[in-house]
């Protein structure tokens, strides 16, 4: 009994020595393309305003040979107006969770990687109106960046590609369309 105790006390205390295999942080960024394409009509215009933020937080779980997954909570809003027949604006906000696997390609302070998964997302905030398709949606997330290390912190620039199975709005004669492929620039900041 307390050989099994010395040898899991000393494992334990082996386990805690090493770097943390969880990584908590928070991710802000700013699209590369707008989440809304429109075409001019002489029925029914519209007018887009895209907010030029992407922000959330972030669990990572570090894995041996340079894996990593990771589940992001990312929060967008953007809104746009019907201005003929009649003025009316819609505010739009999706929540998307990415869930990741991540390679780092080499070690030490800066380590450049490659990233791939899905992606989930939900429109919230929105009534029922004729130019909303889809309120939930998933896709496919492809990715690179380079991680730094500050001290305890990780510093992570990246570029980011989403596609996206459904346009979440679309009116009905197609002059308001969301963007199924969508870029951004992200930072994430943890430890």
């Amino acid at each position: 009994m307390r050989k099994t105790f010395l040898v899991f006390f000393v494992l334990a205390v082996s386990a805690l020595a090493q770097p943390m295999p969880i990584g908590i942080g928070f991710k802000a960024g700013v699209p590369l393309n707008d989440a809304l394409s429109l075409k001019p009509s002489t029925a029914v215009q519209y007018l887009q305003d895209t907010h030029r933020y992407t922000v959330g937080p972030y669990l990572e779980l570090r894995l041996p040979a340079h894996l990593v997954i990771e589940i992001d909570a990312l929060y967008r809003s953007y809104e746009f107006q019907r201005v003929i027949p009649n003025l009316s604006r819609q505010a739009v906000s999706s929540w998307e969770f990415p869930v990741l696997g991540k390679y780092k390609l080499l070690g030490g302070p800066i380590q450049p990687y490659i990233e791939g998964g899905v992606a989930f997302s939900r429109l919230t905030d929105i009534p029922n109106i004729v130019e909303l398709s889809h309120r939930n949606n998933y896709g496919v997330v492809i990715g690179g960046g380079v991680e730094l290390h500050v001290g305890k912190l990780r510093i992570t620039p990246e570029v980011r590609y989403n596609g996206w199975v459904y346009r979440g709005l679309e009116s009905p004669l197609g002059q308001l369309q969301s963007n199924r492929n969508q870029a951004a620039v992200l930072v994430g900041f943890g430890f």
